[in-house]
């Protein structure tokens, strides 16, 4: 079984994505994470035993079941140990309650679809500009492959046509879209600006997660995961914080024969003892994440905003090569004919390629571009015309 899986696997670490290590962080490795534990405590709520209360002997094995299964969908209250019940019903929950457990696979699997919505942002909108981002990208990833010096080169060529083509058809292509759409297109920065926005969504999205957190677990910290650590490090259990409680308070009313029979059950939430190690683990990996996200948009940021940068993105490997550009060589080329998109995409080349392979490309659509300026340039012959009368 495990072989058949090998195969599926290896393409998937070997395709180029269209997008960083930190956007995969986000959409597929923390959708992942997320996902499996959603479904790790679905089951273990829904096939397992994830609440087992404390009858009266006079209980049977079916009205057992029929109180805990109460107990688990109504949810329990908190009260310590060294307090004494309330006589009033009305007045033991309280704040109390601890009704959150029964939620807690629905609320991850929630989490795990705002982080893939960004990534579904990204792929829905960036065929837009006429460029094929994951067609160029595995254009370029087919020349790791070559190994005769022959066949890679052709291959980078190919590789260089494609990209500059589609440059190309950016800056041709002519559709009734959105005002942003066209004029992005037309500016060579619609990609750029769309990967910018996606980059955004990702920090908002953890935002959004820690929202959500502290309204679902509760809001008695504002920092809920470094509450929770302060009280293990002063030493506050759960029996004193309250918070993830393994035994509770249960009641409920049972009629016979007209007679509302009231009881009180103690019961045990195993479910607890995996809620608060995962949510509290998801709460720094978020913060982790979050942060890495902030300084990844920056970095994009400045990166696709100052044309200073692209010039010496594209400066730094033509020189690798021997091939120094004065400055008006090097502004023509990577302003005007690359334009941001295309340095947009040599990076997600050089980001997923390497290197050597971002130079190599860099250095064959150099030598198209040159191509290109000579065969437009008009000619100019210069001929003398002889005077006839000397």
């Amino acid at each position: 079984m495990i072989g058949s899986i090998v195969p599926y696997v290896a393409k998937i670490r070997r395709s180029y994505q269209s997008n960083d290590i930190i956007d995969r962080l986000n959409y597929q490795y923390t959708t992942m994470m997320v996902m499996l534990a959603a479904i790790t405590l679905a089951a273990t709520q829904y096939v397992g035993k994830p609440i087992q209360c404390w009858v009266p002997a006079q209980f049977t094995g079916a009205w057992e079941k029929y109180a805990e299964t109460y107990c688990f969908m109504k949810g329990s209250y908190f009260l310590p140990l060294d307090e004494q019940i309330d006589q009033e019903y009305a007045a033991r929950e309280g704040d109390n309650v601890v009704g959150y457990y029964q939620w807690v696979p629905l609320v991850l699997a929630l989490q795990a679809f705002l982080f893939y919505i960004p990534s579904l942002v990204w792929k829905a909108f960036n065929f837009c500009t006429g460029i094929n981002v994951k067609s160029v990208l595995n254009s370029a990833a087919q020349v790791k492959k070559k190994f005769n010096h022959e066949s890679r080169t052709s291959q980078v060529v190919k590789a260089a046509d494609h990209l500059s083509e589609a440059l190309e058809m950016q800056r041709e292509l002519k559709t009734q879209t959105y005002f942003w759409v066209s004029l992005g297109k037309k500016k060579g920065i619609y990609l750029s600006v769309l990967y910018l926005v996606t980059k955004l969504m990702y920090v908002g999205n953890v935002f959004v997660q820690f929202i959500i957190l502290n309204a679902f677990l509760g809001p008695q910290y504002t920092f809920w995961g470094f509450g929770i650590l302060s009280d293990l490090w002063e030493g506050r259990e759960w029996e004193e914080s309250g918070h993830f409680p393994r035994v509770t308070m249960c009641d409920f009313n049972v009629r016979v024969l007209g007679n509302i029979h009231r009881w009180t059950v103690q019961c045990v939430l195993m479910i607890n003892m995996f809620n608060e190690k995962i949510f509290v683990f998801f709460w720094f990996w978020f913060l982790l994440v979050g942060i890495l996200s902030l300084l990844s948009f920056f970095y994009w940021f400045c990166a696709l905003v100052l044309q200073s940068q692209q010039r010496g993105f594209v400066d730094k490997y033509l020189r690798c090569c021997d091939m120094k550009l004065d400055h008006n060589q090097l502004y023509a080329f990577a302003n005007s004919y690359l334009r941001t998109d295309g340095v947009f995409l040599l990076r997600l080349i050089q980001t997923n390629g390497g290197d050597l392979l971002c130079g190599e490309i860099i250095v064959a659509l150099y030598r198209r571009y040159c191509e290109k300026r000579n065969a437009s340039a008009p000619s100019r012959a210069i001929t003398e015309s002889p005077d006839s009368r000397s």
